[in-house]
């Protein structure tokens, strides 16, 4: 119903009751404000459920991907490279793997900030999880170490992925 401000203070009156947030709960609220387009607020709450001991297990799993994966397509959207390339980092901590379309999003938002070598890193952690990355996230990757003048860089990267695949 678009009323995410009630929604945050229902969950905090809940809190101070000592209630726990589960991760549908969460889910709902990172949901809504990924709708607002408050993809920073959605990603400090994505933090504080993983502080509070909601983390993923068998069940839970597709909840956390789901989050996670919104969150980083969101901040990059809004080009906030350095907050998704975080909120990517807490995922593969917690054994979680980005889809491609978050990949992909990454990987273009980070070459765009100059971040190339940490694209690099998520190129290599798709290919470190057996997935190929598509044509858009080598483009992205090669134009970004192209556009820094590091073509030597870009070669070496192309020549060590491809020997690992």
């Amino acid at each position: 119903e678009n009323k995410i401000q009630e929604a945050l203070e229902i969950l905090d009156r809940m809190k101070l009751q000592g209630w726990k947030p589960d991760a549908g709960l969460y889910k709902k609220v990172v949901a809504g404000l990924c709708d607002v387009h408050r993809f920073r607020e959605a990603a400090n709450f994505l933090d504080e459920m993983i502080l509070s001991g909601v983390i993923p297990n068998r069940v839970t799993r597709g909840v956390h991907t789901s989050m996670q994966n919104m969150v980083v397509q969101g901040l990059c959207d809004k080009e906030d490279a350095n907050r998704a390339f975080m909120v990517y980092q807490n995922m593969r901590a917690l054994g979680i793997s980005a889809e491609p379309r978050s990949c992909n999003a990454l990987v273009d938002c980070l070459c765009k900030k100059g971040e190339v070598f940490k694209a690099a890193g998520v190129v290599s952690d798709l290919l470190d999880d057996g997935r190929a990355p598509d044509e858009c996230t080598w483009n992205a990757i090669v134009s970004g170490f192209w556009g820094r003048r590091k073509v030597r860089e870009a070669a070496e990267l192309m020549q060590i992925e491809l020997i690992k695949s």
